[in-house]
């Protein structure tokens, strides 16, 4: 399903449907209970305090991948993340309750004792895992069944079509995607001439016949068309206007991996497709608020993190003396250069040999900085570069000059990346692991595109909410 023009797999929604409607349903029990006991039981007022707890739950839900498609289709790695999402949305409700509740209500006296939040919370947070655990017990069962299954007509059999055939059979497409393929000719166009290793495999394809595609699409009941075709002359328009008019959406071959992929695809991209595609859209409002954005949380977070960038800078001092802090030149918007701040974190003489990316296990790191690598506390400081304006919270990944000229001349389109500020996280980082080679960075910047192609502010804050995982988990430092 599409929301503002953003896609969103049906999956991940229903099941965060699930999980609201099963949050409501366990904590309006005891918190019903709670709030007739202390004559506090209005609807708006119980309203008032259940929504914002239980979207709190599906946020920190979403910030540790329990909705990502890759977690969808593994059960027990899907509910091992919710006990780590409910013991932060437990920490802000014992906050809530001990601070907010008992200084609002005076009737709230028992929220002032510390073990009478405590109990609540516990009681709460299980009630929680127990609603969360119901619905995705009825999810998977969903999923067995088949009922987020799409019907998917893919015309092409040739590269393009062995190509989308290899990406959808991966586990993570296969569980809500069918896909089925008719030869290029449905369409009036004379079948591609490829290697055996470059076709879709025969039992895929679908039988035409004398069938029109329109015909072949109403017999099979598909959901949806795939225009994969290697060649586009002779190609009947006509006929997937035919289709479209009929309420099945066609899509093209690029659009299709992009939306199911997360990120724009060089090895088929066409510039023609990017410059006319919907995208890149970058209005001088939206500019305005993604700055007021990235100060008013930069500010927030120097605030709550300064007791932990305090105790980091007094470890790394008593590791290996000074310089504490660590300044190198890396690339922003319109391959401007600038100072990154970051904690030092390896051996004052770790660049002697020159510039060289980190490597796994890398000996120039010291045994604090291992530490602050792994936490990212390490990237604290970079805060600063964000207020001053160099970087943004959400962006590319800022790299080296050195670097970036080497990338520039190896990927295609590599210097788009610097249309838009760097970041100190990004869809790329939240979605490929830390990379060291010019392949890495091909791939890192698939997923730059797709992000500044289709930005937007909401996106921003999800990226940042899904950070959450990345650190918890540890995924791409070195």
């Amino acid at each position: 399903m599409f929301v503002n023009q953003r896609y969103i797999p049906n999956s991940s929604f229903v099941l965060a449907l699930l999980d609201f409607a099963a949050l409501v349903l366990a904590q309006a029990l005891i918190f019903g209970e709670v709030y007739e006991r202390l004559q506090l039981a209005s609807a708006w007022q119980a309203g008032a305090f259940l929504t914002p707890y239980i979207l709190t739950n599906i946020l920190f839900l979403y910030a540790v991948g329990c909705f990502r498609q890759d977690t969808l289709i593994n059960p027990i790695g899907s509910m091992s993340r919710v006990p780590v999402a409910l013991i932060f949305t437990g920490g802000l409700l014992f906050f809530y309750l001990h601070y907010g509740l008992a200084a609002v209500y005076s009737n709230a006296a028992v929220f002032r004792s510390i073990s009478a939040c405590a109990i609540i919370v516990l009681t709460t947070t299980g009630i929680s895992f127990g609603a969360a655990s119901a619905s995705r017990m009825l999810f998977y069962f969903m999923i067995r069944r088949h009922w987020f299954r799409r019907r998917i007509l893919v015309i092409g059999t040739g590269q393009r079509g062995a190509y989308l055939q290899s990406l959808m059979n991966q586990a993570t497409h296969k569980a809500v995607s069918n896909l089925m393929f008719v030869p290029q000719s449905v369409l009036g166009i004379a079948d591609s001439i490829s290697s055996p290793a470059e076709t879709v495999s025969s039992t895929a394809i679908i039988a035409v016949g004398n069938k029109s595609i329109e015909e072949l699409a109403e017999e099979l009941g598909v959901d949806e068309i795939v225009v994969a075709v290697d060649e586009r002359r002779g190609l009947s328009i006509k006929r997937l206007l035919a289709c479209k008019a009929a309420g099945i959406p066609v899509t093209e071959f690029a659009t299709f991996i992009e939306r199911e992929t997360g990120r724009v695809d060089l090895r088929w991209l066409e510039l023609s497709w990017l410059v006319y595609s919907h995208g890149f859209q970058r209005r001088a409002l939206d500019i305005a608020i993604k700055r007021v954005f990235d100060i008013t949380l930069s500010l927030f977070i120097l605030a709550v993190t300064c007791p932990v960038l305090l105790a980091a800078m007094l470890a790394v001092y008593i590791e290996s003396g000074a310089p504490i802090f660590y300044r190198q030149e890396r690339v922003t918007s319109f391959g401007r250069a600038f100072r990154l701040i970051k904690l030092r974190s390896m051996r004052q003489d770790a660049e002697k040999a020159g510039a060289q990316w980190a490597s796994v296990n890398d000996s120039r790191v010291t045994k604090v900085g291992a530490f602050l690598r792994k936490s990212r506390i390490d990237e604290i400081p970079q805060l600063f570069n964000v207020i001053l304006g160099d970087m943004s919270l959400v962006g590319p990944r800022p790299e080296r000059p050195v670097f970036t000229a080497q990338l520039s001349k190896a990927i295609s389109l590599y210097d788009l990346r610097h249309s838009v500020r760097a970041g100190l996280t990004g869809w790329a980082q939240i979605n490929y692991p830390y990379g060291a080679s010019v392949e890495d960075s091909r791939k890192k910047l698939e997923y730059d595109l797709y992000y500044i192609k289709n930005y937007s502010i909401i996106r921003d804050a999800l990226i940042l909410l899904q950070t959450l995982r990345v650190v918890i988990w540890n995924t791409g430092a070195r």
